[in-house]
């Protein structure tokens, strides 16, 4: 049976109800699209089971923009896959993802105990991809899409030409996942760097093993989206009072974890109640724990932690040390040592645009020229920032001789601001 959903992006959306009436993709109403956000973009309380809807759609009609022979049953299995990619969230969605990189250096077993959940082939892509596979093979028993997750996911470049397909649409720098979240997302968040037009989008694309071919009355709407796209990273994805947020959500979570205090699934059948609420019990049970009761104060109190935010070579050089070099195990060692009273992360922000091509005329010839080369405004920067916050002043000061002494930077802590 279908049903229609009211939906503030797109109307209606028409969608089968056996697709989204079972408890893991229920689930979804529970986990909240963009972890920390809402506490600088209060409306931003939206959560993933929206945007899956919102993916669906979306990919529903790329489909029909195809070129070639895809028969229909393997179209129908790339809208499921659409509708079910983020099924493997856990509480808080990245947030989590984060907190796993701590728990890592915290608790090791545990690690590997959550870890050991997922689909992982020793070679972990990211968790909730993995988890993805795990829920669609044996728990809603959609073996077909699981396998089409597993190529789209951790296959760089696939050689069977459906599955560059469903990689364009699922999984690309213009998929069906990006058209939806920036819409969603500038309309919650009240930011307007998001607004873009994907049905013009789609109208004007075909979508071929080669890659996506647009004709040259498309650049400005596929440099509008790119652009949108870098400005939404910058100023509200990686806002840095956000960032400095999720990392002490993800720092909690991982002490949680640790201490006990947050009990992990520990098959299918308890992911199906593993969602935000878990974890917001647990922050206010650590309300009298002498040593997490700060993650309570900050989180549910907003007792701000002080900040630092590195831009430029500095943010570039430290952002490197922290995610490729071996030694950074010392000092992320030290920084736990401070139990979330020092937080830390890094970001690269980048744009990537790959498998996007022009159709050019040149009298009675055609040839093929990539955006990249063809557009004047759409250049693919980048920025590196690290951000670190910490609980009180004692702790600042410490946290500056330190890095003034090991990396010769000098931190400039300030509070948290209420407002972007």
């Amino acid at each position: 049976m279908e049903k229609y959903i009211k939906d503030p992006i797109y109307g209606n959306i028409k969608v089968e109800s056996k697709l989204i009436d079972n408890p893991y993709f229920q689930r979804l109403k529970h986990i909240i699209q963009n972890g920390m956000a809402y506490m600088i973009f209060p409306s931003m309380r939206h959560t993933r089971f929206e945007h899956s809807l919102g993916t669906y759609y979306i990919a529903s009609k790329m489909i029909d923009r195809i070129e070639g022979n895809i028969d229909s049953d393997f179209k129908e299995i790339i809208k499921k896959l659409a509708l079910y990619h983020d099924i493997g969230h856990f509480p808080f969605s990245h947030t989590f993802e984060f907190a796993l990189d701590v728990l890592k250096y915290l608790n090791d077993d545990k690690y590997k105990e959550i870890i050991g959940l997922t689909e992982y082939k020793g070679q972990l892509h990211k968790f909730h991809e993995m988890m993805g596979i795990k829920i669609l093979k044996d728990g809603l028993g959609e073996k077909e899409v699981a396998d089409l997750m597993e190529n789209v996911y951790t296959s760089s470049n696939p050689l069977d030409d459906k599955i560059k397909i469903a990689k364009l649409i699922v999984n690309s720098d213009l998929d069906a996942d990006r058209l939806d979240y920036l819409q969603r997302d500038s309309y919650y968040s009240g930011a307007k760097f998001g607004i873009i037009d994907p049905e013009r989008i789609i109208i004007t694309m075909t979508i071929t093993p080669k890659g996506y071919i647009f004709p040259p009355k498309a650049i400005d709407d596929l440099e509008h989206f790119f652009l949108a796209r870098f400005h939404m990273y910058s100023s509200v994805y990686n806002h840095p009072v956000i960032e400095i947020y999720n990392r002490v959500m993800s720092y909690f979570i991982a002490f949680a974890i640790h201490k006990g205090l947050l009990k992990i699934p520990s098959n299918l059948e308890e992911i199906k109640t593993f969602t935000d609420e878990q974890v917001f019990l647990a922050l206010i049970n650590a309300k009298n724990d002498n040593e997490l009761s700060h993650f309570y104060f900050s989180l549910v109190e907003r007792r701000k932690y002080k900040r630092a935010v590195l831009q430029g070579s500095e943010a570039r050089t430290l952002h490197k040390y922290l995610t490729e070099d071996e030694d950074a195990k010392e000092f992320y060692e030290y920084i736990l040592g401070y139990k979330g009273k020092v937080v830390i992360g890094s970001t690269e922000l980048k744009t990537s645009i790959d498998n996007i091509q022009i159709k050019e005329k040149l009298g009675k010839y055609e040839y093929l020229n990539n955006l990249k080369e063809e557009s004047s405004v759409v250049k693919p920067p980048e920025r590196f920032r690290v951000h670190i916050g910490v609980y009180d002043d004692n702790v600042a000061k410490e946290i500056s001789e330190y890095f003034s002494k090991n990396f010769s930077i000098t931190l400039d802590f300030r509070n948290l601001e209420s407002n972007p």
